[in-house]
């Protein structure tokens, strides 16, 4: 009995020790609310049909914190209730609706005071009105009306005319003069009339809610390009720079010939800064150009580092010299060294072939690997031939010779039954590989990216290994606001004969940049180490044949917390040893999210990954026995950048 009465005292003594915080919080509260400013806490639009409320709120100035702002209850800072601004924001909206083709829309609002006393709902309340529409649409040549049928027999310029947002039967937008005046302005400057212009017009009738377009075309006469001049070289020739931009004396002028050059140069390796304009001049048959560019310094060194959970400490040295013999080939010696790679390799650049696009590249290089089960040191040369055809798009076929010895860690291994052991043997391949994406800036990830791979070893009886290899790697990223959804599929397939195929060739999955429930090339068919009779470890055996797959979502925190995000992921994959050996069955999978800093020198990424359907060699099971760490079925992986 007495222990109950002391058990209801005591939960009776915390009530109401609970109550009068809660009361002396409260009254804390209350104090504090007065001395805040009024501030918007919500904000609304009712009313709008065509816009949703997204598109109204990006063009007014009153904000409201949303659900992640509002997390930060102790800060207060950048949402003042300013009534001024948002009469402001009323005609913001209503000269919106009147651009876009609404003519008699309105707009009124309405502010509520909420629960506490400086918090205030604003909501707008929209009458759109009957919209106006394009009743006639003319298109006029100023001084050369017979040259209109002309020009409508160029496929450019007919699309244009479908493509313009101003057409007959649809809503007239006095925001879409400027989109469609450019857009014949440059459909027209890529027919060679660089000097035209064009100047949209209409007659509104805001009583019947109708509009009569006109779009007047003052081409000016054909030009074609003619001199040339060139400012800021210090060591390359004029000529050479010339010659970059692809643009002939006396061909017909075209802007987007203009830009292309532009784009070549700048992305040149001699140079850092690239622009070409046209000079004020008469409007006759020629046009002249000027080109002004800035030279990068003609040697160079470049020190990076980094850390990683695979590599741990990463270095990489560079010195390169540009423009060598006056001719704008460079060279470039590199060495790069971690805990899983050493290697030093020169490159000699030849940058122009059959045009701007095509370049050489000759690399003699050395490296030594140290994976876990197997040690390779290999000397060659590389010869790639690479045609960028456009910033999005890029293909390349290289010639690679060279000399391996391969050293099998532990035991030999034993496949099918044959006994591999230490090999030394060359290797001559021919390897073909592309690369597509939607966005020029390879960097940014946006839309599709595809990387296909192919490689064929031991053709025309070269090389003591005859093989065919290939991989594609297909991405896809969907974009909303500060979340983003990255897909990845990757896969690869090898052939061969031979059956004491070395490690280094073979396919492996798992790790940092793969499926993150496992560590570096533990996911697929391994073996066991042993040493002095005891178990140590499970080692990879690589396949024939692998399937991965990756989900990921990232989450924008810069709200809440200034660079940082987060991401959620599945992963999956498996590798077989077999070429034919895929089965979906088999597929083994990682879930598990992470953290993102975005730093100066890209997203430093720290993620923790699950094995969900892991096999006993993945927990280090042998024979019965468990010999895995505490928490064998996560994985943490550390680096810098995107996983994909």
């Amino acid at each position: 009995m007495n222990l109950k009465i002391a058990i209801h005292y005591c939960c009776s003594y915390h009530i109401i020790t609970i109550l009068l915080l809660f009361f002396f919080a409260e009254h804390v509260q209350a104090q504090d609310d007065d001395d805040i400013r009024p501030q918007v806490w919500s904000l609304d639009i009712e009313g709008n049909e065509q816009y949703p409320d997204i598109v109204l709120l990006d063009n007014i100035a009153t904000e409201a914190p949303d659900f992640f702002r509002r997390l930060r209850f102790w800060n207060h800072d950048g949402f003042d209730f300013m009534e001024d601004e948002i009469r402001r924001d009323v005609i913001r909206i209503e000269r919106y609706y009147h651009r876009l083709g609404y003519p008699h829309a309105s707009v009124s609002y309405e502010v509520e005071t909420g629960r506490k006393n400086w918090r205030r709902a604003v909501t707008f309340y929209v009458q759109e009105g009957p919209p106006t529409m394009i009743d006639n649409l003319e298109y006029e040549v100023v001084d050369n009306n017979g040259l209109l049928q002309e020009l409508e027999e160029y496929p450019v310029f007919q699309r244009s005319k479908e493509q313009q947002s101003l057409r007959e039967g649809q809503r007239y937008q006095l925001i879409r003069h400027s989109d469609v005046e450019g857009r014949f302005l440059n459909t027209l400057r890529n027919m060679g009339y660089v000097f035209a212009e064009v100047n949209v017009t209409a007659d509104v009738d805001t009583v019947v809610n109708t509009a009569s377009v006109s779009i007047k075309l003052s081409p000016g006469p054909i030009a074609y390009f003619d001199s040339i001049r060139v400012s800021g070289t210090q060591t390359v020739s004029e000529d050479y720079v010339v010659r970059e931009t692809s643009i002939q004396p006396g061909e017909r002028y075209s802007q987007d010939k203009l830009r292309e050059a532009q784009r070549e140069i700048f992305s040149h390796h001699l140079f850092r800064f690239a622009t070409i304009t046209v000079p004020d001049q008469p409007s006759d048959s020629t046009v002249d150009i000027n080109i002004n560019v800035r030279e990068h310094a003609l040697r160079s060194v470049r020190v990076q580092g980094g850390l990683g959970i695979e590599e741990l400490i990463r270095a990489d040295v560079s010195w390169q010299h540009r423009n060598i013999w006056g001719n704008a080939h460079s060279f470039t010696s590199r060495t790069r060294g971690s805990f899983l790679e050493q290697s030093a390799n020169f490159d000699y650049l030849i940058p122009y072939i059959f045009n701007t696009h095509s370049s050489i590249t000759i690399s003699p290089f050395v490296q030594r690997l140290d994976e876990q089960n197997y040690q390779l040191l290999r000397g060659g040369i590389n010869n790639s031939f690479l045609y960028q055809y456009s910033q999005q798009l890029a293909g390349n076929i290289a010639y690679e010779y060279t000399r391996n010895e391969e050293r099998i860690t532990g035991e030999a291994e034993i496949v099918e039954e044959q006994l591999i052991e230490d090999q030394l043997y060359d290797i001559s391949s021919i390897q073909l590989s592309g690369y597509y994406s939607e966005t020029p800036d390879i960097t940014l990830s946006r839309g599709w990216a595809l990387r296909p791979y192919a490689e064929f070893s031991g053709i025309f009886g070269a090389g003591a290994l005859g093989y065919q290899r290939f991989r594609l790697d297909v991405r896809r990223y969907f974009n909303f606001r500060a979340l983003q959804i990255a897909l990845r599929t990757e896969g690869g397939v090898l052939f061969t004969d031979d059956v004491n195929l070395p490690s280094h060739i073979r396919f492996y999955s798992g790790g940092t940049n793969s499926v993150r429930g496992w560590t570096r090339r533990q996911l697929g068919p391994k073996r066991a180490f042993i040493e002095d009779e005891e178990f140590q470890n499970y080692i990879p055996l690589g396949g024939q044949s692998a399937f991965n797959f990756n989900v990921e979502l990232r989450q924008d925190l810069r709200r809440i917390i200034p660079n940082f995000g987060v991401a959620a992921f599945l992963d999956g994959g498996q590798v077989w040893r077999d070429a034919t050996g895929f089965n979906v069955t088999d597929l083994q999978y990682g879930i598990g999210g992470g953290v993102r800093y975005q730093s100066p020198v890209g997203p430093v990424r720290v993620d923790f990954g699950y094995k969900v359907n892991p096999t006993p060699e993945d927990l280090r099971e042998f024979e019965g026995a468990d010999f895995g760490p505490p928490l064998n079925r996560w994985a943490i992986h550390f680096s810098i950048g995107q996983a994909f």
